[in-house]
């Protein structure tokens, strides 16, 4: 109740900011949609927001009958990511036209209270002739742009896409058909893992604690049909405030930086289009791909550690046809390539590691999907197969993979109708 009541008081309130300023050269334009999914799932996954935003199978070991615990059917009804945004356009300023988004839906937190409102984007932005300037909360630049796999499901290809949404301040630079930007972000919603137990482990004091901001960098070239990009990021973080040994409990001073790459390309032709995406890094978890880390050397008398990258790729392909009728298809695979630097190990075979399921070595989707399109109402029918290879049996301290790996697969049907306004 608290939510519906909330809603409509920002809702009203907007709407009368509006009617106040349109006479100060503001004018707001409202829209969003209501989205209502069906999904059905034959492996519990790796997700948020009750299962509707699904990343992978998640293993979890065999019961007493040698049975796979997490090999077992699940359905929902669900209509948390209906969305309502607001883009308000305003007076020149600084030679400057001024622009801003608010955005936001009922995901909240996205994996325990999955039906509080929650920011999506909050940002404000000054466009000059051939540049422009973003101060707030928006796509993380590895988003790319425009550039997204079109498919039913609320991950939009996550984690063979990049995924994120992060306090950052942008600046582009427009010359021709090529756009430059530089951005330094920040991380709220998607957080960096980090080794140390705690609330520590699930808030962004990791990135705060590593006190440089992640840097990225981009190109982008566009035409008509054709659009072409890449980029480069470097982000720092601080895994542990505190270390204990033998000698009690100190205070950590070790970071580190995982640094990653990605390109992308779009081409459309009448009814046709298709997109190809790859990313290729270490430890970029806080933009949802799978990696992270693993502790490389340990300091017995005060607990210090010293810490060393996984190293992962992701590639996919998104193919659409159509228009009132439109056939899609989503390719994706990734590899886990390993770790820099050989793991510490604890004297009890056991190393320990950290980040979105450094244990996976491989994963793959094929996504087919069928929609229509009528007026402002989107109906779409999609099946998602999407497997995980988990690492099991003893670790490979050189390269903290593992020999054996134990597949899992979970096949999702997904009706998904959207009314957009």
């Amino acid at each position: 109740m608290k939510n519906v009541v909330l809603f409509a008081l920002l809702f009203f309130a907007v709407r009368a900011l509006g009617q106040e300023t349109k006479t100060n050269d503001l004018d707001l334009d409202f829209y969003g949609f209501v989205r209502n999914e069906f999904y059905l799932d034959t492996y519990k996954g790796l997700d948020a927001a009750h299962d509707q935003f699904y990343l992978v199978p998640l293993y979890v070991g065999k019961d007493a009958n040698g049975e796979d615990i997490n090999e077992q059917t699940s359905t929902n009804l669900s209509a948390i990511t209906t969305r309502l945004g607001v883009r308000i356009s305003g007076p020149e300023i600084f030679g400057a036209k001024t622009s801003g988004n608010i955005e936001f839906d009922f995901g909240g937190i996205l994996k325990s209270e999955p039906t509080l409102l929650r920011i999506r984007h909050a940002y404000t932005a000054f466009t000059w002739t051939k540049s422009k300037l973003t101060v707030g909360q928006t796509w993380h630049p590895f988003w790319g742009g425009s550039i997204f796999p079109t498919v039913a499901g609320l991950n939009t290809g996550a984690p063979f896409q990049a995924f994120s949404r992060t306090p950052q301040i942008r600046y582009d630079i427009i010359s021709g058909k090529f756009t430059f930007s530089g951005a330094l972000l920040y991380e709220l919603q998607y957080a960096s893992k980090t080794i140390e137990s705690s609330n520590y482990s699930t808030s962004n004091q990791a990135k705060r604690n590593g006190i440089l901001p992640e840097v990225a960098v981009a190109i982008e070239y566009k035409n008509k049909d054709f659009t072409a990009g890449a980029g480069a990021l470097y982000n720092q973080i601080k895994p542990r405030m505190t270390s204990t040994g033998t000698d009690g409990v100190f205070k950590s001073d070790e970071f580190i930086a995982g640094k990653g790459v990605m390109a992308y390309a779009k081409y459309i032709r009448n009814m046709f289009s298709i997109i190809s995406k790859g990313y290729f890094g270490q430890n970029m978890n806080q933009i949802t791909l799978l990696g992270g880390y693993g502790v490389a050397s340990l300091d017995a008398r005060t607990g210090a550690e010293t810490y060393t990258n996984y190293t992962n790729y992701t590639a996919l392909v998104n193919a659409l046809y159509g228009k009132k009728w439109q056939a899609g298809l989503l390719v994706g695979i990734g590899d886990n390539l390993g770790t820099g630097k050989a793991l510490y190990n604890d004297g009890t075979n056991k190393a320990k590691t950290c980040g979105l399921l450094p244990n996976v070595k491989g994963i793959f989707r094929v996504s087919p999907s069928i929609s229509y399109n009528v007026s402002k109402i989107r109906l779409v029918a999609e099946y998602e197969m999407t497997t995980a290879d988990y690492g099991i049996g003893a670790i490979n301290f050189e390269n903290g993979l593992y020999a054996e790996t134990h597949k899992t697969t979970n096949n999702r049907l997904n009706f998904m109708m959207m009314y957009l306004f």
